[in-house]
């Protein structure tokens, strides 16, 4: 007999899934793709950065010319800083995907965005500038998150092609690829993670393989790779 508990846990993990993440869920509030017209899309990682799986992608990446959008949680931000600036600097894009990867703070309506704040002020003192992206934890936004996220001018960032490559032990990095590659459409946003929220230090080889299989896939089929803020035409961070 299944444990209820499990059960219970199961039921709540399916329903927040199909109302408060993307593509379907997030009361309209996620930018989930960026124009169908044209033959452009955008990676995207969650859960970084992590040594030695960030370093490891960012390389293969920066080998092929592409730039990834990266959110990154705050924690794992203050404990690898260097690498964070390295990104920032070689043209990765830096988004806020809270400080402790946790759902609490999302769900709660009476909730003061400190989980928001605090990887914010993280994050701009080391890459020098405030992102403009927010991610939220698990994908579950809320009315509520998402009217705290709007008056701090955040834009919520979802996604229309969803990748497993976060299951533990790691899928196959080319059946990954395979099938985001058959889920891609002009506009699309990729979801893959870089690390695991509070590890900061985490290997996950078959997610920099898929990358490296997918990218001349795609090309060969006519996309172009371009970060979030250029498929969406919106700003990456507040300079001031």
């Amino acid at each position: 007999m299944l444990n209820p508990n499990i059960l219970a846990r199961t039921a709540i993990n399916k329903t927040g899934n199909l109302l408060l993440s993307p593509p379907i869920g997030g009361f309209g509030h996620f930018r989930n793709h960026g124009p169908r017209t044209q033959r452009k899309i955008a990676l995207t990682f969650d859960d970084g950065p992590s040594r030695p799986c960030t370093e490891e992608l960012v390389a293969v990446m920066d080998e092929m010319n592409v730039k990834g959008t990266f959110f990154c949680v705050g924690f794992n931000v203050g404990v690898h800083p260097d690498l964070t600036r390295r990104m920032f600097d070689t043209g990765h894009v830096i988004g806020n995907h809270s400080q402790f990867h946790r759902r609490s703070g999302s769900l709660k309506p009476g909730g003061d965005g400190q989980h928001i704040d605090e990887s914010e002020r993280v994050i701009r003192e080391v890459i020098g500038c405030r992102p403009r992206l927010y991610r939220p934890p698990w994908g579950w936004l809320t009315p509520w998150e998402a009217a705290r996220l709007a008056q701090r001018g955040y834009t919520i960032i979802g996604w229309d092609v969803y990748t497993i490559d976060w299951q533990m032990p790691e899928p196959d990095g080319l059946q990954v690829a395979k099938k985001a590659i058959k889920d891609t459409q002009p506009g699309s946003i990729l979801l893959f993670h870089d690390g695991l929220a509070m590890q900061t230090n985490w290997s996950k080889k078959e997610t920099t393989r898929a990358i490296r299989h997918m990218i001349p896939a795609l090309r060969a089929q006519g996309y172009e790779f371009v970060t979030v803020p250029e498929l969406l035409g919106i700003p990456a961070y507040d300079l001031g």
